[in-house]
């Protein structure tokens, strides 16, 4: 079983709901667990294939999760600020339903992957305890960041700290 240690709170950025936590400095950060979810056309898709872009934001969220549905405009700003850096997962957990966050992306002309996760095994698997949590993982598939609680994505203070796990090179 996977364990995911964060420590070192930083700030509580948006709504005085979320708090961002570093992966421990002193451990190897946690990579992804291995196993499937599903598309919304219900092809199975490998966790690990999210891997490889300069930063992806896992965001595990339930459709009755008001909070959840609020935080979906920020993550769509997000991808448009950072020109394609960050990737953003939706990760509908439980019986959740894609209809109303598709309505979502398409009121604000944005879109991100979604995956369905009717049993819930990467929220077991990732110890989530709290809708909207949110999984920062770094270009080699390794968790550097847990967000519990909606987040303002658009906040510079968020921006400045994600920019700050994607090499110079590839910028924002």
């Amino acid at each position: 079983m996977l364990t995911v240690a964060f420590a070192n709170p930083l700030s509580v950025l948006s709504h005085g709901a979320g708090t961002l936590k570093n992966a421990d400095s002193g451990l190897q950060p946690p990579a992804l667990p291995k196993l499937f979810l599903s598309d919304l056309s219900g092809t199975p898709v490998m966790i690990s294939q999210l891997e490889g872009h300069p930063l992806l934001v896992i965001n595990v969220l339930a459709t009755w999760c008001a909070p959840c549905m609020d935080e979906i405009p920020s993550l769509l700003q997000l991808v448009r600020i950072s020109r394609g850096h960050v990737r953003v997962t939706g990760i509908l957990e439980g019986g959740s339903e894609s209809g109303k966050i598709i309505s979502l992306l398409k009121k604000y002309h944005g879109e991100f992957q979604l995956l369905k996760d009717p049993d819930m095994k990467l929220s077991s698997a990732l110890h989530v305890v709290a809708l909207p949590t949110s999984f920062i993982v770094d270009s080699r598939g390794r968790i550097v960041s847990k967000v519990s609680g909606a987040v303002r994505w658009t906040d510079p203070k968020v921006i400045d700290y994600l920019k700050s796990f994607i090499p110079s090179k590839a910028g924002f």
